[in-house]
């Protein structure tokens, strides 16, 4: 008899375990896996750096994979092949991407604003400087304005801050001068007077007595158009959009997390031990660096407004980029938020 007791109460145990086991069997199978394309040594791609470390994407069960993706066309090139699950890219290259047929739609945003500054090197004279945008670009006519290449968006940017300000594109020589590494010599040579860049390179011109910020866009500064405007985001592939809605809804329910994290003040301090593990900057202090990445936090968040998309749109049909506008369902997933805010 004690024997069948004993055995019983053995069965019932085993039986609970299993029950309490069935959840976390459940959740490991549940596990999704994704890869990410980021830019190594960039800020911009802070928001999934942030996730990956701070496990938002794990606690969502999502295996990732972060890929090194050197340039936007590479990332367009990355996710519409299926090589990489989710991809960071400007608004601009992915109205054109979907304009040319190919199968993308963005399925979370990154910036909320524009993360560019007009940098003027040392040495150019800056009267108007003290008045502000428009006031001062009365300094910067006749000038070499450095841009990344010609005919693409930052190039469009910069002629529009100048005509916004009531002169000609005509009235500057626009320079191709590539990326902000290669950037930062032409202009220490003189080769160009003026570049609109990302962060790092304004930071590191101001404590290095380089150059001075003229216009920054992020703090809306330069033309209204661009004020509070997003300027790139995560997109995936439509099958993936298809095929895979979880994978798509726990990245951007990670991002998410993220934005709440980083967003709070008190978090800044990891922030920026964080970001200096894949961002090293060594022109810049500690204090530096802080500032930077302090000031850069306003500029991100996952929104993807139709104001964007339709601004973008109308800024490569202006510049013959593009035949006919697209609008933010012509280029966004259905499953992604035009507004979001962190709950309290």
């Amino acid at each position: 008899m004690k024997d069948r007791i004993m055995a019983s109460v053995l069965a019932l145990g085993m039986a609970a375990s299993a029950v309490l086991a069935a959840p976390t069997a459940a959740l490991a199978q549940d596990k999704l896996a994704a890869s990410i394309g980021y830019y190594p040594g960039a800020l911009i791609s802070m928001p999934v750096l942030i996730a990956n470390e701070q496990k938002f994407f794990e606690r969502n069960g999502l295996t990732v994979e972060l890929v090194p993706v050197a340039s936007g066309p590479a990332m367009t090139s990355a996710v519409a092949s299926g090589s990489v699950t989710f991809v960071n890219n400007s608004w601009d290259n992915l109205i054109l991407a979907v304009d040319k047929g190919l199968p993308v739609r963005a399925v979370a945003g990154s910036t909320v604003k524009v993360p560019f500054a007009l940098l003027v090197r040392k040495g150019i004279a800056l009267p108007h400087l003290a008045e502000g945008y428009p006031g001062v670009i009365k300094d910067l006519v006749g000038k070499n304005w450095g841009v990344l290449a010609l005919g693409v968006s930052v190039h469009f940017m910069a002629q529009l801050i100048l005509t916004d300000a009531g002169f000609k594109a005509s009235d500057v020589t626009f320079l191709a001068v590539g990326l902000p590494n290669t950037a930062r010599p032409a202009l220490q040579r003189g080769t160009v007077d003026t570049y609109l860049s990302i962060e790092p390179l304004p930071s590191i011109a101001a404590a290095k007595d380089e150059g001075t910020v003229v216009v920054d866009l992020a703090k809306n500064q330069g033309p209204k158009v661009f004020h509070d405007l997003g300027y790139n985001g995560w997109w995936a592939s439509t099958s993936t959009i298809k095929d895979k809605p979880e994978v798509v809804a726990r990245f951007a329910r990670s991002l998410e997390e993220s934005y709440c994290w980083f967003s709070k003040p008190e978090n800044l301090d990891q922030v920026v031990t964080l970001l200096q593990k894949y961002v090293k900057v060594p022109d810049l202090s500690e204090d530096a660096y802080k500032a930077m990445v302090k000031g850069l936090l306003p500029t991100f968040g996952p929104d993807i407004t139709s104001r964007t998309i339709d601004t973008w749109s109308k800024l490569l049909v202006d510049n013959k980029q593009l035949g006919a506008p697209k609008t933010r369902r012509d280029v966004v997933a259905e499953s992604a938020r035009e507004s979001f805010r962190c709950p309290n």
